[in-house]
């Protein structure tokens, strides 16, 4: 029969007998016979392979000669045997702490971990001068040793716990560390075995800030947020030098005079209120703000940055929005420009909202439209109005704001101005008036321009034009600059919460 497999395989054969009841067995691999002997029942070959530690015992359980009574011969004998290979020791290692995670920060005066160690004997044969060698990672030893010895363990045997206590490190970061143990053992003939374990523990540093930003979660457009700012030394050591910055959130300003950025020192556990201001809305919108931050160098030269939370800001009201828009950037004198007068409400509150335009360039005549918008003007709702304005004089011109004033239902109001976009009125290059110039050649802008004024002012015609213009022209009416309709029919005189 076969034992093993590839280069490791035996080929194990009865050989012969004799009458008196014995079996000679061998031992063969790669064609080369390592062992043999004569065996009976309840005797052994053992084989020690120095090289592998392929060692093999076969024992005889039956020899059965079968020696016929007539002539005295063996017919057929027979063996049966035990094969085994030799029983090895193998070690489990448990390391167990009294935590998995350390912070240097508790202030508890029990600043030690406890590492208990045991081992197991989880192998098929007995292991002797068991040494157990404890590599702590640098943690410096408090009660206990780093290195034991065991006498032996037999299979399935484990060993008395061992207990050692290390000092709890103070690192400035969080730092993991393995604790590990080694096993070296022997087995009967003097083999050596290893084996080894790893736990790993987790240090807080040893110190930390704790930041706290708060801030009012709602308010109206006509209120007021307030924010305050705090900060604690969590950790057991002074820390000095430590900057604090904050800054404000988007859709407001500051109501107060502060400056958002101080340098302080703390005690451990230590904690101030480093920011108290008052933020005055902008905008609509839900905002939120930015992180303030404490920061320090430590003795390691290294420099670590704290952040706070960042609360969020609910402002309500309407967000009125005046744009004013050209037809066209360009035009010739005596043409005409459409100006379009957009409002919007970019808020979440309805608003009753008048728009008007009250004033008009100099060198220029109003021609038609409308000048005045009365609408309620719902969240994300629009409305406008145009009018046309003729462009008399030569030059760049921008057109006057308008002007929006509202009032919600809770009764806030305020008022708003649009932009200012230009026009350009001039003779292009290429036009030539021959009937003035006198040439049937090309002039520049400016000869053109000097003909163009030059042949609508003679005699003075220009001026008399534009006055008897300005008299025939009927001019727009404007009411009242504040007279603001209702949003449901009356006002509602107290802020609803």
């Amino acid at each position: 029969m076969a034992n093993g497999e590839g280069s490791d395989r035996y080929i194990i054969k009865a050989e012969d007998f004799t009458k008196d009841g014995y079996v000679h067995i061998s031992l063969t691999r790669n064609n080369e016979v390592k062992d043999f002997s004569f065996i009976r029942v309840g005797q052994s070959l053992e084989y020690r392979d120095e090289a592998d530690g392929q060692d093999i015992r076969v024992h005889a359980k039956a020899v059965k000669v079968n020696i016929d009574e007539w002539t005295g011969n063996m017919e057929d004998p027979t063996a049966a045997i035990e094969i085994y290979r030799r029983g090895l020791p193998k070690f489990d290692i448990t390391i167990s702490t009294d935590k998995d995670t350390y912070d240097p920060k508790t202030m508890s005066s029990n600043q030690v971990i406890t590492a208990t160690f045991s081992v197991k004997n989880t192998g098929a044969a007995q292991g002797k001068n068991i040494e157990l060698i404890i590599e702590p990672d640098g943690l410096e030893i408090v009660d206990g040793k780093l290195n034991h010895d065991i006498y032996s363990l037999e299979k399935g045997e484990v060993s008395e716990p061992i207990t050692v206590k290390f000092k709890i490190p103070h690192p400035w970061d969080k730092t993991e560390i393995d604790i590990n143990a080694i096993i070296e053992a022997k087995d009967i003939n003097n083999d050596l075995y290893e084996d080894s374990e790893s736990k790993t523990i987790t240090i807080e540093p040893k110190v930390e800030f704790i930041l706290t930003k708060s801030m009012t979660k709602e308010i109206y457009m006509d209120e007021t947020a307030h924010v305050l700012v705090a900060v604690r030394n969590s950790g057991n050591y002074n820390i000095n030098s430590v900057t604090i910055r904050d800054s404000i959130i988007e859709g407001v300003e500051l109501k107060d005079s502060i400056t958002l950025e101080k340098t302080l020192s703390f005690a451990p556990g230590e904690t101030k209120e480093v920011f108290s201001y008052s933020l005055k809305p902008l905008k609509e919108g839900t905002f939120t703000a930015p992180k303030a931050t404490a920061s320090f160098v430590a003795s390691n030269d290294k420099e670590y940055t704290y952040e706070s939370n960042g609360p969020q800001v609910t402002i309500n009201g309407p967000d009125i929005v005046i744009t004013q828009t050209l037809d066209k950037s360009t035009i010739r004198p005596e043409n005409e420009v459409k100006v379009t007068v957009t409002a919007k409400n970019e808020g979440n509150r309805d608003a009753s909202t008048r728009v008007t335009s009250t004033q008009f360039p100099e060198g220029t005549t109003f021609i038609s439209g409308d000048t005045i918008l009365d609408i309620v003007l719902g969240k994300d709702q629009s409305s406008s109005y145009t009018y046309i304005l003729k462009m008399n004089e030569l030059g760049i011109f921008k057109i006057p704001p308008a002007t929006a004033t509202f009032i919600d239902i809770e009764g806030f109001k305020g008022e708003k101005i649009s932009n200012m976009p230009s026009i350009t009125v001039e003779v292009p290059p290429e036009t030539v008036d021959t009937e003035t110039s006198g040439t049937s050649g090309t002039s520049d802008s400016s000869d053109n321009s000097d003909t163009w004024a030059a042949s609508h002012s003679a005699s003075g015609n220009y001026g008399a034009n534009l006055e008897q213009t300005s008299e025939e022209k009927v001019q727009p009416g404007f009411g009242s600059l504040f007279a603001i309709a209702s949003i449901a029919g009356v006002y509602l005189l107290r802020r609803k919460n």
